[in-house]
């Protein structure tokens, strides 16, 4: 029976059928690259049970981008190609202004606005600052709109930066508006016209499209001043009453920020940076916007906040189409006067609507935000709720941040940034400095669109990180930088202090074991404080950090040994005792049976299987899938069965649940091979779609740094495409011996049918992976067949 303190499990559909799980193969060579499934799963648990003639690591769980121990980190890159097929057949080549606007066998699309059916917040709080821009009215306003164009890889690979150029010809422009373009930054555009050895600028106008500089050399466009040497051409040789400028490219967020420049690989323009280059431009704009994954951030906001009276930015990672330029281009041309607040609501409406119509299993997002007010307003609340915030933590009430963390929406929970909505954090934290800031920011976010498969992305993100250490200290130095509030770097600083502890309390099988008695029955009493905070002194002297931060092996700079060891009663009245992890016989089942207190700590539980093929173990991932009985243990009994797509077993892996009241998203992802390139099938589950749907796939360069920030949009698995399903294998010693083929090759086919299927040769070893307040994971003990 579960129980409103227990992790929910998702629905799973059992079919009538079955499958065998065979690997095929010798190993596509990911030996030295590491597993695809991210993780070595049971390998790697904290326990003290073992496989017979296994060994077990006592370096902790790895979570996807490395949890706990360093690993190898792949950065995932999404193509889209489909939408090429759809608006046309050809590959596209631009054409100057004087030979025609067009891109030959690409139509021009047409503007969806008419109105919105969706209300923009045309107040203005008292305290709000004049704006910066100011406009004549009457039509007669000038607006240059600089579009900073970083072509990288999805314009190399995609044609992506060609497509949107070519939607900014497909506007009936008036001799009012005019776009200045700088290009650069990718190893080869998809057109006959830019050039793929210098950046260049270009201007688009009534006139078309013409060549403004042919050899700007080949600068890094992640480096800050070639940004401000653009915004200074631009201000300079097109003045104007209203001044836009457009970040295109990737974005990762507040971590790395925007770009990523194939000339310049492995590095971005920080927050710091593009403050720096707005600062050196000396110019003022109307709006900043981003055309690029995860910029709608508190951060953002207030990096940008100086220098602009708007910002339009995405919480969520944007589809590969990214933002449709016609429809508000057209708008603007129509009335060059026309409030920067309905110019932005035509922005917003003809990206939600184009995604729906072009990607319709994309997540997008997209809000509106008055910075005058935001700067005005915000701060004074911010500051209280930072400050409040960080009293809980070190009030013992880190367990109140800490679920409130959890079940805050996150974005690009796969690739674990530590972004997550503001508004929701703050509401959910339920204090009155929480709402008090929830009230204002939303006051500042004045148009705030998502896509119908998404909830809960109120308009502004921010950093805050739970399990996951190892941005903590280059956010630090970045708040520094610019000049974030104190109190919140205290804040987070505090909660990640706490968070290492507990992980610390339980790192390393072997010596926790050994002051525990190693073995012991589960004991009432729990863990001992004495027993902690031994082992919490014997870590700081002498640990391996790189468990924590996932990088180096000494102590991080943030971190504050006395605050830790300070708390070692609070970790052992608030911890999972490790014995407890144990497999207890009830009505003739295998249960977990954890005190309600215990369950109190969990926040996320997955089941894993292996299967032995009698040479080792087949890994077949992590799903959340489990039941209790009437008593709300946990039923330790397999069933048989595991995710099965179209008939064919497969190793999935969850990747982030989310619940809000009666609505719910999961995802999920499946390794494959598609077309003979690594990829990640994706999956989703809500209460729409309860047995799951394919969305598409996210393709998986085999690369330590193919770009350091978020990939945009999912490439739609066409009819006819091969697709490898992949497994990891392990030996019985638990070592990674590479990824192979699992079952024979597929051909797509137009549906796809979820569910779980009997394995026919099962010869398993199960166990569920228990996540708590501290993102610490936990194994029960193997179950075999």
């Amino acid at each position: 029976m579960a129980r409103s303190n227990r992790p929910i499990g998702r629905e799973k559909r059992v079919g009538s059928g079955s499958g065998r799980v065979e690997k095929r193969g010798s190993g596509i060579g990911r030996g030295n690259s590491g597993p695809v499934g991210g993780s070595g799963g049971f390998f790697n648990r904290r326990t003290t049970s073992n496989i017979p003639g296994s060994t077990t690591s006592s370096s902790g769980s790895r979570g996807p981008t490395g949890g706990i121990s360093k690993v190898l980190i792949i950065v995932v890159v999404a193509v889209i190609y489909y939408f090429f097929s759809k608006m046309g057949d050809g590959g596209g080549v631009l054409l100057p202004g004087d030979s025609g606007n067009n891109l030959p066998g690409i139509q021009a699309g047409t503007s969806t606005y008419d109105g919105g059916a969706y209300a923009v917040d045309r107040t203005v709080a008292s305290e709000a600052r004049p704006k910066r821009t100011t406009l004549v009215g009457g039509g007669r306003d000038r607006t240059t709109i600089m579009v900073y164009l970083l072509g990288t890889d999805l314009e190399s690979r995609s044609g992506m930066a060609t497509m949107d150029l070519q939607e900014m010809l497909d506007a009936d422009l008036s001799e009012n508006v005019k776009i200045v373009v700088e290009t650069g930054g990718t190893a080869q555009w998809k057109n006959d016209v830019i050039s793929n050895r210098t950046n260049q600028r270009y201007l688009i106008d009534s006139q078309g499209l013409r060549l403004l500089e042919d050899d700007l050399g080949r600068k890094s466009m992640v480096d800050p001043n070639t940004l401000t040497e653009f915004i200074r051409y631009s201000e300079k040789n097109f003045p104007a009453e209203r001044y836009i400028l457009i970040f295109w490219d990737h974005g990762g967020g507040s971590v790395t920020g925007y770009g990523y420049d194939e000339y310049d690989k492995g590095d971005t323009m920080t927050l710091d940076e593009i403050e720096r280059a707005l600062f050196q431009s000396g110019t003022t704009f109307d709006l900043i916007g981003f055309d690029a994954c995860l910029m709608a951030t508190m951060e953002t906001a207030f990096v940008a906040e100086p220098y602009a009276d708007y910002l339009i930015a995405s919480e969520e990672l944007e589809p590969g189409i990214g933002w449709y330029y016609t429809g508000w281009l057209n708008a603007l041309s129509r009335d060059p006067s026309m409030e920067t607040i309905d110019l932005g609501k035509v922005l917003i409406d003809d990206y939600i609507r184009e995604v729906k119509s072009k990607t319709p299993k994309s997540q997008a997002t997209l809000s509106l935000v008055d910075l005058a007010e935001l700067g005005s307003t915000v701060p004074p609340h911010f500051s209280s709720f930072a400050q409040n915030t960080g009293e809980l933590i070190e009030t013992e009430n880190y367990k109140k941040v800490s679920d409130s963390r959890a079940a805050t929406k996150e974005f690009a929970s796969s690739s674990r940034i530590n972004q997550i909505d503001l508004i929701d954090f703050a509401t959910k934290l339920d204090t009155p400095q929480g709402n008090n800031l929830a009230t204002a920011l939303d006051g500042a976010v004045k148009y705030n669109r998502m896509s119908e498969n998404i909830t809960n992305a109120n308009g502004l993100s921010i950093f805050f990180p739970y399990g996951k250490l190892s941005d903590v200290s280059s956010m630090l130095n970045t708040y520094e930088a610019i000049g974030m509030d104190e109190d919140y770097s205290r804040a987070i600083k505090s909660f990640a202090n706490l968070n290492a502890g507990g992980q610390m309390a339980t790192q390393g099988g072997g010596l926790l074991e050994t002051l525990l008695g190693g073995g012991a029955a589960p004991s009432s009493q729990g863990v001992s404080s004495n027993a902690i905070g031994s082992l919490l002194n014997a870590f700081l002297s002498q640990g391996d950090f790189s468990s924590i931060t996932g990088a180096a092996t000494q102590a991080p700079d943030w971190l504050d040994s006395q605050q830790v060891t300070d708390s070692t009663e609070y970790y052992s009245e608030n911890m999972i005792d490790p014995a407890s992890i144990d497999i207890s016989i009830k009505d003739g089942q295998r249960v977990l049976e954890l005190t309600e207190e215990e369950w109190d700590l969990v926040h996320t539980m997955e089941l894993s299987v292996f299967i032995d093929d009698g040479e080792g173990f087949i890994d077949l991932g992590r799903d959340n899938v489990f039941e209790y009985n009437e008593d709300g243990d946990l039923i330790l009994e397999y069933d048989g069965t595991w995710l099965a797509i179209n008939d064919r077993i497969v190793s999935y892996y969850m990747t982030s649940y989310d619940s809000y009241g009666d609505t719910y998203k999961i995802m999920g992802r499946v390794p494959i091979l598609l077309n003979g390139q690594l990829a990640d099938m994706i999956l989703s589950f809500d209460q729409g779609t309860p047995y799951g749907e394919v969305l598409g796939a996210q393709i998986v360069y085999d690369t330590e740094v193919e770009t350091p920030n978020q990939p945009k949009g999912l490439l739609e698995i066409e009819v006819g495409d091969r697709i490898d399903y992949l497994c990891d294998y392990y030996s019985y010693q638990g070592e990674f011996d590479d990824t192979y083929y699992l079952g024979d090759p597929y051909e797509a086919e137009e549906e796809w049918y979820i569910e779980n299927l009997a394995v026919t040769n099962l010869d398993y070893l199960m166990s569920y992976k228990i996540t708590d307040i501290y993102g610490n994971s936990y194994w029960t003990p193997p179950v075999r067949d």
